[in-house]
């Protein structure tokens, strides 16, 4: 029994170290080649370090434009806190009064518009850039951020929806029974209590707007208007090979802000998730 347990664990532990290697080995071979002047598709250690994939970052990107890749993330940073702000406002106003007020086909409408966000995004790609091509939205921020909130939204409502009726009704009407209007007692009350949950809400509509790809490259036709995952794309074309290192660069410059976001809200993520989880 004891040396079937020692094969057991040691099975066990090999198989670990096989899975974290899979899942390491992109990562190392993203940083490794971030600082090989010589970078390829290869793994390897550089003989020599350099850092001028990454100084090349805030250089043009040719001699017919000259904004650098780094205004790439900017516009990331940009359509991103619109997309997961207005769709995180959106889902609110529409999960309150869903969980607050009883109405027919009330559940009906919450199915079908989670159901139509099931459709591959392809689908609604010809019909979304003829009619913004109409409505002279074709190429604009506002066009590609009122698309991008409307399509995370079917999933943010449900969030909202769940987590706002999982909050006891007593406390909004002991607020209001103190003398609070019902919209009162839900920014002071309600909002305060869902604060988890609000934040869960919009950091998942930040990372789906931030590593959205097809959207930007369909309704965006300017380069210095691209996202930065729309960018990496861009330079597949533009120097006529693969510059493994640029590439590098930029992605590790690239996943540094949505990082940063994870930790500075992470207290309330972890609320959120185990308030979600939990009901």
């Amino acid at each position: 029994m004891k040396i079937h347990n020692i094969v057991y664990y040691v099975l066990a532990y090999i198989f670990l170290i096989v899975v974290a290697i899979f899942f390491s080995a992109p990562f190392v071979w993203l940083i490794l080649s971030a600082f090989d002047p010589m970078a390829s598709p290869h793994f390897r250690i550089p003989s020599e370090v350099t850092f001028r994939w990454f100084a090349g970052i805030f250089k043009p990107i040719s001699q017919y434009y000259q904004m650098t890749p780094f205004s790439w993330i900017i516009n990331s940073a940009i359509i991103s806190v619109s997309v997961a702000t207005l769709s995180t406002m959106l889902s609110i106003i529409g999960a309150y009064p869903l969980t607050r007020f009883q109405f027919r086909g009330q559940q009906v409408l919450l199915n079908i518009f989670v159901t139509l966000r099931l459709l591959p995004v392809i689908v609604i790609v010809i019909p979304i850039t003829l009619i913004f091509a109409r409505f002279g939205l074709l190429n604009t921020y506002l066009g590609l951020i009122v698309v991008m909130s409307a399509l995370v939204l079917p999933f943010n409502l449900l969030i909202a929806e769940g987590y706002f009726k999982a909050l006891p009704k007593e406390y909004e009407e002991a607020a209001m029974v103190d003398g609070l209007s019902r919209w009162e007692a839900f920014f002071k009350i309600t909002l305060r209590l869902a604060l988890p949950g609000i934040v869960t809400i919009w950091l998942l509509s930040f990372v789906v707007a931030w590593g959205d790809f097809l959207l930007p490259l369909v309704i965006l036709r300017d380069p210095w208007k691209y996202p930065a995952a729309v960018g990496i794309y861009y330079w597949f074309g533009v120097y006529g090979r693969v510059e493994y290192g640029r590439i590098s660069a930029f992605s590790i410059l690239y996943s540094i802000p949505a990082i940063l976001v994870f930790l500075l809200t992470r207290k309330y993520l972890m609320k959120g998730i185990y308030g979600l989880v939990s009901r």
